[in-house]
């Protein structure tokens, strides 16, 4: 089947030496993402306006602060704080507004408008947002090149597995797409390829701390000498050597 432009970043994905394949479409995408956000986009008054509205996440502000471009943040900063500010001023003075409770006891209160505006924008991001829209069109690449080529599939086995959120996004989105037939031909499928990759992982760490004592000081690393960061991408989904 003749490669479409939709599928050659997942392909591609699948055909790196890595722990987890949508672990390394994760990190293009997001710094795809921040290198848009903090390029000629801020100055784009749709991609402001979202960016006011929704601001960053916690890594999100790190990374951009980290990032080369101290203009952009501070453009996109100042902007997101002024409207903040314009909301958080207008839900606290209604908050000092509310009415004194009569009586011993507390009845049932309706939720305070600030809270729960806060609680929204502290818990969203644009970055966030954009990376999610695109990590959903791969997962819908993923199912179609699973049902759709068999050279795709082969490539899945044969390679290292998934990290646990990423194993655990397919296999619950498998069992929501395909019919219950498809989705036991899916799990019989990967489930050994998982199991296989861990054991392995298991012996290269193992191998890692075996390394510290004396008596296996001269004997090859072998594949271990980065196993310990491998098995956190493995379990966490992260590179801890990423910003």
């Amino acid at each position: 089947m003749k490669e479409k432009l939709y599928t050659i970043p997942v392909n591609e994905a699948f055909e790196k030496d890595d722990e987890c394949a949508f672990c390394v479409l994760t990190e293009k995408l997001e710094d795809d993402i921040l290198n848009y956000i903090l390029g000629p986009s801020y100055m784009e008054e749709d991609v402001r306006e979202n960016t006011d509205k929704m601001g960053f996440c916690k890594g999100h502000y790190r990374q951009m602060y980290q990032a080369q471009n101290r203009l952009g943040v501070a453009l996109m900063v100042d902007t997101h704080l002024k409207k903040w500010c314009g909301e958080m001023e207008t839900l606290l003075d209604a908050e000092l507004a509310l009415p004194k409770k009569k009586g011993l006891f507390k009845k049932e209160e309706a939720p305070s408008a600030y809270l729960e505006r806060s609680h929204e924008m502290r818990g969203s991001c644009y970055a966030c947002a954009r990376m999610q829209g695109r990590m959903d069109s791969y997962v819908d690449t993923f199912f179609y090149l699973w049902k759709n080529e068999e050279a795709f599939r082969r490539k899945v086995v044969a390679g290292r597995g998934f990290c646990l959120e990423h194993f655990d996004l397919i296999l619950s989105e498998g069992k929501r797409r395909l019919s219950d037939e498809k989705y036991r031909d899916l799990a019989a499928a990967l489930i050994p390829v998982q199991k296989e990759n861990f054991q392995r992982l298991i012996k290269e760490v193992d191998w890692f701390v075996q390394k510290f004592d004396y008596r296996f000081r001269d004997e090859p690393w072998g594949t271990s000498e980065d196993s310990v960061m491998r098995a956190i991408r493995k379990l966490a989904g992260i590179d801890p050597e990423r910003i």
